[in-house]
């Protein structure tokens, strides 16, 4: 019987007395259990006495393993060192150091599986049978057994019970792949610690004893793989240190289980280390070490890496599987890298390699976010269409591919689909959802769900921002400023879409506090990097131009990142005044699906009324030049520059960069008066109000009055219809 069937990474049944499974059993036992079995009666005297000698050997083991020392018979508590060989002391990947003189053997290294000697001794009974003697059925043609009877076996033992005891004898039929896998199949069963004391006793025996050769790299490599914890960490490198002392190899088999170590252990430089020290040592890695160190190049958002990894496959000819697949698209997605992890999909849809549940789902996830809805559509139906579950995320990823494009149609359906379904949305989806709406123009339904949100999630950040939004497209400036005040003291994260959507807003009412407090707001979106502009020399055709560029935005904080590049601009001019290479200043925005009209218009009337010498140009006048990128859609504005120097220098600016400063506005100008939002909204509420109260006392005194309509003017009933 050969026991090369099993290997460190499968299990396949290994023979194996039975009688031998269950602890040592006495040559009388055996004899007794075969009177139950009725087969005594084959048996003559002259069997009876080889088969008594052979369980007796079978029993010994040797004469170290019946009653031999603690090291032979069992493993004791043993210190963070021991891991270590005695005498002996070394790096985790270098040479042993020897600290004295001793005389430990180094087996040959091998990669092939060491055999027991239970088989041998067998053999030298066969070979003693003598003309007219018989080896007995018991001795020759037992029934086998597999290690899953040994787990039973060890698994009906006493806590206090010793499992070497009980398998002791057995192990000199195993070889060291079905001894791993033995190990393997304990740990699985929930009896890993019966697996180390095992180990730590084989690891223990002189090289002199006939199980030393099982301690080879098949059953290193499992106890390295059964090392799932962080505090189990410093067990499997001291096993790596232990392997190198007793020269026995390390294959891509083992590294790779020490990647996974250090993966759940959360030492991802260290995993690094390993692999780098893998290939220095040159061995070559397989698609399991792959696979491992794709999921730590997710953890540490190297995309690039994992990209790579698809051209060392192809290079060593190794076919890529649907887990290979799904951890680089992942760690594009984790990384923001949407089109990239498209890319992959569609690599692999052309491999023709079969997706799974989790492909779905990571490939979704691309598509929605990189904006195309009708391919993460396709993707969420074929999920179905296969069988595969449906989930919260799965509905989540197609929800917020509807947010940017507006399909709070499609975003109502999806969410009665997820009840219909049993499902209870989630904050992302009733978010996604409600952001749909509001990019959709349907505030109203935004708002009825934001409602309903309370009674099914908690609101997170992501929602309140979308409620932030949502008011200011309703025209509710109070409720608005009410929530981000309540967001910014809360410490919440507040985002570009919120921050621009409330300074637009409030800019909008024209009431002074209010634009004030836009101000403020600008200022501090622009101390954490929003709405930056950016002021430089291009080279453009034959000569050089001053680059303006202002943020992309709503039209009003378009103005007011305006008034600051103003400031800006100014502060650039006094410094280093108009420099001769420079032939054009040009002042440009990008629209970005704002709205053209109204932008420009704002634009326009600002740089009118400060009297400037910008002209509009007609779109898009210096598109295609060299070494300048331009939007597809921006609008564009030049002048010369010492006109652009003299108008800097004019009373008009010097009035709307005071303005800034009595606002307290960052650019150059501070000390401002800070403005409380809330309050200001609540005083502007107040006068509204007084204004609908006075307006209801005027509708009724005209009621107790006659008028004839005949004799108003026309201009006056079309004044009184505006308002």
């Amino acid at each position: 019987m050969s026991g090369s069937s099993c290997s460190a990474a499968g299990m396949q049944p290994m023979a194996l007395s039975k009688h031998g499974s269950s602890g040592e059993m006495a040559p009388t036992q055996f004899l007794s259990s075969l009177k139950d079995t009725g087969m005594e009666s084959d048996m003559s005297s002259a069997d009876t006495l080889p088969v008594l000698q052979l369980l007796s050997d079978m029993a010994g083991c040797g004469s170290g393993s019946g009653s031999g020392s603690p090291k032979q018979h069992g493993v004791q508590a043993r210190s963070s060192d021991a891991g270590c060989v005695p005498g002996h002391s070394f790096d985790l990947f270098g040479r042993v150091q020897h600290d004295r003189v001793g005389t430990f053997k180094q087996p040959a290294a091998s990669t092939q599986p060491r055999k027991g000697q239970g088989y041998r001794r067998l053999w030298q009974m066969v070979s003693r049978v003598q003309r007219g003697e018989r080896l007995s059925d018991s001795g020759a043609a037992r029934e086998d057994v597999t290690v899953e009877d040994l787990v039973k076996a060890v698994q009906q033992l006493p806590a206090s019970a010793s499992a070497i005891d009980a398998i002791a004898a057995g192990l000199a039929y195993l070889d060291s792949r079905a001894a791993a896998a033995l190990l393997k199949a304990l740990a699985k069963a929930g009896l890993g610690q019966r697996a180390v004391d095992i180990f730590d006793y084989l690891r223990a025996l002189e090289p002199e004893h006939e199980l030393y050769s099982l301690a080879d790299v098949f059953t290193y490599t499992t106890m390295i793989s059964q090392c799932n914890s962080h505090h189990q960490l410093r067990r499997a490198l001291e096993l790596i240190a232990e392997m190198r002392s007793r020269a026995v190899p390390l294959n891509v088999h083992t590294y790779s289980a020490l990647l996974n170590v250090c993966l759940k252990a959360n030492e991802l430089d260290l995993s690094l280390d390993v692999y780098a020290q893998m290939l220095a040592e040159g061995c070559t890695p397989n698609l399991v070490t792959y696979n491992t160190l794709l999921d730590i190049y997710n953890k540490t958002g190297r995309w690039t890496d994992a990209l790579n990894v698809l051209k060392l496959l192809q290079h060593q000819n190794i076919k890529p599987e649907a887990r290979t697949y799904n951890a680089i698209i992942s760690t594009c997605n984790a990384a923001g890298r949407y089109a990239e992890a498209v890319r992959v999909h569609m690599v692999m849809c052309a491999a023709g390699v079969e997706p799974n549940g989790a492909t779905f789902n990571a490939a979704l996830t691309s598509y929605a976010r990189s904006g195309q809805l009708e391919a993460a559509l396709g993707l969420f139906q074929g999920m179905a269409a296969r069988g595969y579950e449906r989930g919260p995320n799965t509905y989540a990823a197609v929800l917020a591919a509807c947010d940017l494009p507006g399909r709070w149609d499609l975003a109502l359906e999806l969410l009665q689909q997820m009840q219909a379904e049993g499902m209870r949305p989630s904050t992302a989806c009733l978010t996604s959802a409600i952001s749909a709406c509001i990019h959709g123009g349907q505030p109203a339904r935004a708002e009825q769900l934001f409602e309903r949100m309370y009674a099914i999630c908690k609101p997170d950040a992501a929602a309140y921002n979308c409620l932030v939004c949502m008011y200011c497209r309703l025209g509710k400036h109070q409720q608005a400023v009410n929530m981000l005040e309540v967001m910014l003291r809360g410490g919440q994260h507040v985002d570009l879409t919120t921050f621009n959507a409330a300074i637009d807003t409030c800019w909008a009412t024209g009431v002074v506090p209010l634009q004030q407090y836009a101000l403020q707001l600008y200022e501090r979106a622009h101390q954490q990097g929003l709405f930056r502009g950016l002021i430089a020399e291009q080279a453009c055709g034959e000569g050089f131009l001053l680059d303006i560029q202002l943020p992309c935005a709503a039209p009003h904080v378009v103005l007011i990142s305006l008034l600051h590049m103003l400031h800006e601009l100014r502060h650039h001019f006094a410094s280093v005044g108009a420099s001769p290479r420079v032939s054009k200043v040009l002042l440009r925005v990008a629209l970005q699906g704002q709205d053209g009209k109204a932008l420009s218009h704002v634009i326009t009337c600002q740089l009118c009324t400060l009297g400037s010498p910008f002209a509009a140009l007609p779109p898009p006048a210096f598109s295609g030049q060299p070494g300048l990128a331009v939007a597809c859609e921006e609008l564009q504005f030049a002048a010369d520059p010492p006109a652009v120097a003299e108008w800097l220098r004019s009373s008009g600016v010097a009035v709307a960069l005071g303005a800034l400063s009595h606002s307290g506005m960052a650019g150059g100008v501070a000390g401002g008066r800070r403005v409380d939002g809330v309050a200001a909204a609540q005083e502007d509420a107040q006068r509204e109000l007084k204004c609908r109260q006075a307006m209801t006392s005027v509708q009724a005194f005209e009621r107790t009055c006659t008028i004839d309509a005949q004799a108003i003017p026309q201009a006056a009933l079309l004044q009184r219809a505006e308002l």
